[in-house]
């Protein structure tokens, strides 16, 4: 099982309990997929206690999503409880419990705490469910340029896991992208990546602040 069950145990402890729709998510929801360009059956991969929901319900979608936390999914479904046949806790990395097709398929920074194999593993999966045409949107998937890209302990070339401080202290693995990486992961599934963003936060006062890199995407089914 891919999925650490320390992401439980942050979310049974009350951590991690975003609740607001991320903004990233919205925009690129908005400029690359809206649903009255045909972008109507969605699923999430890591959905936590459903942060992005009220966004894709007012949307009007057919809204589904897989989350390894039962912690979470008992929080999210206390919250939407019409939605406790299309939301399913299990690990993505190992079986999407959805056939779909689905239009569109979005992650905000869940796939990429896992090792590389299961990431491939994943977005494999994420392939078969689209449709032709179909869009995976990738937000604030982490860039080799983030600050702890080189920290923690190697799982390998490209994860890390160990982190003793920062934001990353107790949730396992995390996965590091450059370009060329981002770009071989998505073509080795059979998905072309046709936008692609680089995201930097660099905190200057007080001097030696934060310094994080983040990726967004579009790749496309075609």
């Amino acid at each position: 099982m891919s999925f650490s069950p320390d992401w439980d145990d942050a979310y049974r402890a009350g951590t991690h309990l975003t609740t607001w729709p991320f903004s990233d998510l919205v925009s690129f929801v908005y400029r690359h997929a809206k649903p009255a360009d045909g972008f109507r059956a969605i699923l999430e991969l890591g959905c936590g206690v459903g942060a992005n929901v009220p966004f894709f319900l007012r949307l009007g979608v057919d809204y589904h999503a897989v989350e390894g936390s039962p912690n979470a999914v008992a929080r999210l479904l206390a919250a939407y409880p019409d939605l406790k046949d299309k939301v399913a806790v299990g690990d993505f990395t190992q079986a999407i419990p959805f056939d779909g097709p689905f239009d569109l398929i979005v992650d905000r920074a869940a796939l990429v705490h896992n090792p590389t194999e299961s990431m491939r593993r994943t977005i494999n999966m994420v392939h078969d469910r689209l449709r032709a045409g179909g869009k995976f949107i990738g937000i604030d998937w982490f860039s080799s340029e983030h600050q702890d890209a080189k920290r923690g302990d190697e799982v390998d070339p490209h994860t890390r896991t160990n982190f003793t401080s920062g934001p990353f202290a107790g949730v396992g693995n995390v996965h590091f992208c450059d370009q060329e990486h981002l770009k071989n992961l998505m073509g080795g599934a059979g998905l072309s990546l046709v936008h692609l963003e680089h995201k930097q936060t660099q905190g200057r006062v007080p001097a030696g602040g934060n310094r994080f890199g983040y990726w967004n995407f579009v790749a496309v089914k075609l």
